[in-house]
């Protein structure tokens, strides 16, 4: 503050100049002065509140993306939850809370796919267990046990028919299921519990011979060998 007789500078909140002793009053320009610093970090602050403010259009597309369940919808919510904004944060957390449902969502609707077409391989091959024997190919009458040889390094399941009746299989890898002395028609199938790309093959062996051999390398394939012994 400035004395009004001598000019000399004093203290903002001196009442009497250091100088001569003249009372001091602050003048109008001391008060608006005084009012535009008091202001200014609560200008910068706006300013610095509206530059974090989210683009109303990457909001959306963030939403859009979550329902989709793309990963551009889970980088979107980071990025806004990210910003040093009420309102950014906000959207952010609900984007990803939505990506995060839909991809939940997604996996157990694939799963319940999976598990009722493994489901309706089962009702196929207990269907077919009172086949007759001309509806099997014929294989020489050779004696000796039967063994059904399952060749996969994956997850699979299926059934086996024979004199004794129809029953599940399933297992993880190679496996061979002896079956013993058996005759009349004989059928076994396999099917893989995921989408490997990776060859199945089932046979049908007796006495280290292969009678009937099959395989696939689709997505959840299916294969199905079937032999008439003597």
């Amino acid at each position: 503050m400035h004395c009004p007789n001598c000019g000399s500078k004093n203290k903002e909140d001196a009442q009497f100049c250091e100088n001569c002793g003249t009372r001091l009053v602050k003048t109008e320009n001391d008060v608006a002065s005084s009012a535009k610093i008091s202001q200014i970090p609560s200008s910068a602050q706006t300013k610095g509140s509206e530059a974090n403010k989210p683009s109303s259009v990457l909001v959306v597309l963030g939403y859009i993306f979550a329902l989709l369940g793309g990963l551009i919808g889970i980088i979107i919510g980071v990025y806004l939850y990210s910003k040093d904004n009420h309102e950014a944060k906000t959207h952010g957390r609900n984007i990803l809370i939505i990506a995060a449902i839909i991809i939940v969502l997604s996996v157990l609707v694939g799963g319940l796919v999976g598990s009722m077409m493994v489901s309706d391989v089962y009702d196929t091959s207990s269907s077919s267990s009172d086949l007759s024997s001309s509806d099997y190919p014929s294989s020489s009458s050779s004696s000796g046990p039967i063994s059904v040889v399952i060749s996969y390094s994956g997850e699979w399941s299926g059934a086996i028919a024979d004199s004794s009746g129809t029953r599940s299989i399933e297992g993880t890898g190679d496996k061979t299921i002896n079956l013993g002395n058996v005759d009349g028609a004989i059928a076994a199938n396999a099917q893989k519990r995921d989408s490997s790309s990776e060859t199945l093959t089932i046979s049908l062996k007796q006495n280290g011979k292969t009678l009937e051999k099959e395989s696939t390398s689709s997505d959840y394939g299916f294969v199905q060998v079937s032999t008439y012994i003597d």
